[in-house]
C-alpha cells in the first residue's frame, strides 16, 4: 500500500468532478486488487469487503467526485506535492482526505482480517456531490449495514444528526393585459400577488421547534420568476424554496408551512431525497466514535452528505479536513489532519463492532 500522504496526492491528481470518476475509480478499484481484497465497481462507486459475512457490518463511505475547479486559485488545482506540510488541490479536504485515510485502514484491518469481530464494508461513491446516485448504488450492492461512518471534513468533530434539504415551489397565476391598459382593463398582475405573499414570509420561514443540534428549521426564497416583456403584465410568477429541516420535520411539514404563508400561490415538492438524519446521543455506535476521536459530546451539521441515505442506520459523519474549507478555491488539507483521520478510522473500526454487537446485531 502506497504512504497515506503520496496516496492522498494520487488521488487528488486525478480529475474527478461528479458524473466523470471512471479514472479514479478505475484507480483505487485496481489499488485494492492490487492488495488482494474483496471488491467492485458499481458504476463509478468502489465497493470492498472484509471479515465478510460475519457479525455486525459495519459501512465506511465517502466520496470520490469534487465540484468544479472555479475560478480563484493561486495554487495548481490537482495537488502537484506536498508544501510546509499542506496538500493544495480540489477534493484534497473535501474529501478525498477522508477516502484516503478510510482506504489506508481498510488495507490495515485486512493484514488481521481474522481478529475482526464482523464485516467491515467500504463504499467510496460517485456523484455525492450531484444525485447521491453512487451511494444509492453502493446499498442496492451490499443492503443495508448495521451501522456507518460518513467521511466528510468535520475536524474529527463526530456528527450524530444532519438536516435534511427539501425544494419547494410556488405558483400564482394572473390575468394579463398590455401594460399600456392597466387603468382600464380587467386584469391580475401574478407578480405582484406574489410579491406580496413573499415579502411577507421575508427573510424566511420558521418551522417548529428550534433543534438543539441543528438549530432552526427553515424555508428561504432562492429563485424567482415571472413576465417575459415589459409591455405585458404577467399572468404566472413562481418561486423555488430551499428547505432545511431539522428532526422530525419532514416535507409535510414544509408544504404545511408554506401553504399557510402563501394562500393564493399553488405549493408544491420539487425534492425531499435528501431526509434529515440523527442518531441518538446515546447510542453505542456514537459513544465508539467519540471514544475514538478523543471528544465529550456529539455535534450536528447542516451540509449534507451521503449519511441522508442511511435512514434507520445508527451512524455518525466525521473525518479529516475542515467544512469551511470545502468547495473553495485553494482548497488544501493538513498532513496532521490527514494522519489524524487514519489514526481515528482504525481505532473506530473496533470499537463500532463491539458497540453493535452489543445492541445485539449481525448475530
Amino acid at each position: 500500500m502506497k504512504a497515506l500522504a503520496e496516496l492522498l496526492r494520487e488521488l487528488v491528481a486525478i480529475q474527478s468532478v461528479s458524473g466523470a470518476e471512471d479514472e479514479i475509480s478505475g484507480f483505487v478499484l485496481e489499488l485494492l486488487r492490487a492488495e488482494g481484497l474483496d471488491c467492485e465497481r458499481a458504476g463509478n462507486t468502489v465497493i470492498a469487503r472484509i471479515g465478510r459475512g460475519r457479525g455486525p457490518r459495519l459501512l465506511l463511505n465517502s466520496h470520490l467526485d469534487t465540484v468544479p475547479v472555479g475560478n480563484g486559485w493561486t495554487r495548481a488545482p490537482f495537488g502537484d506535492s506536498w508544501s510546509d506540510g499542506r496538500l493544495y488541490g480540489r477534493g484534497s479536504n473535501d474529501a478525498k482526505a477522508s477516502a484516503a485515510s478510510m482506504l489506508s485502514t481498510l488495507v490495515t484491518l485486512a493484514r488481521h482480517e481474522r481478529e475482526l469481530a464482523g464485516e467491515v464494508q467500504l463504499a467510496l461513491t460517485a456523484c455525492e456531490e450531484t444525485t447521491n446516485a453512487g451511494m444509492a448504488a453502493a446499498l442496492e450492492r451490499l443492503g443495508m449495514p448495521d451501522g456507518a461512518v460518513t467521511g466528510e471534513p468535520t475536524g474529527l468533530s463526530v456528527v450524530r444528526a444532519q438536516s435534511g434539504l427539501f425544494v419547494l415551489t410556488a405558483e400564482w397565476r394572473g390575468r394579463a393585459c398590455h401594460a399600456a391598459h392597466v387603468a382600464r382593463v380587467e386584469h391580475e398582475n401574478a407578480l405582484l400577488t406574489a410579491a406580496g405573499e413573499l415579502g411577507a414570509c421575508a427573510p424566511f420561514v420558521e418551522i417548529g421547534a428550534e433543534h438543539p443540534l441543528l438549530g432552526k428549521s427553515t424555508l428561504v426564497a432562492t429563485v424567482f420568476e415571472s413576465g417575459t416583456r415589459h409591455n405585458v403584465v404577467p399572468d404566472r410568477a413562481s418561486a423555488v424554496f430551499d428547505g432545511r429541516l431539522a428532526p422530525p420535520y419532514a416535507a409535510d411539514d414544509a408544504l404545511g408551512a408554506l401553504r399557510a404563508r402563501m394562500p393564493r400561490a399553488e405549493v408544491g415538492l420539487r425534492s425531499a431525497r435528501l431526509r434529515p438524519i440523527e442518531t441518538g446521543a446515546d447510542h453505542p455506535l456514537v459513544r465508539a466514535a467519540l471514544r475514538a476521536a478523543g471528544r465529550r459530546e456529539a455535534v450536528g451539521s447542516s451540509t449534507l452528505s451521503d449519511m441522508a441515505l442511511l435512514q434507520g442506520v445508527p451512524c455518525v459523519k466525521c473525518g479529516p479536513g475542515e467544512t469551511a474549507r470545502s468547495h473553495t478555491s485553494d482548497e488544501y488539507v493538513l498532513l496532521a489532519e490527514l494522519e489524524a483521520g487514519a489514526e481515528f478510522y482504525a481505532k473506530f473500526v473496533p470499537l463500532a463492532l463491539e458497540a453493535l454487537a452489543t445492541k445485539g446485531v449481525g448475530a
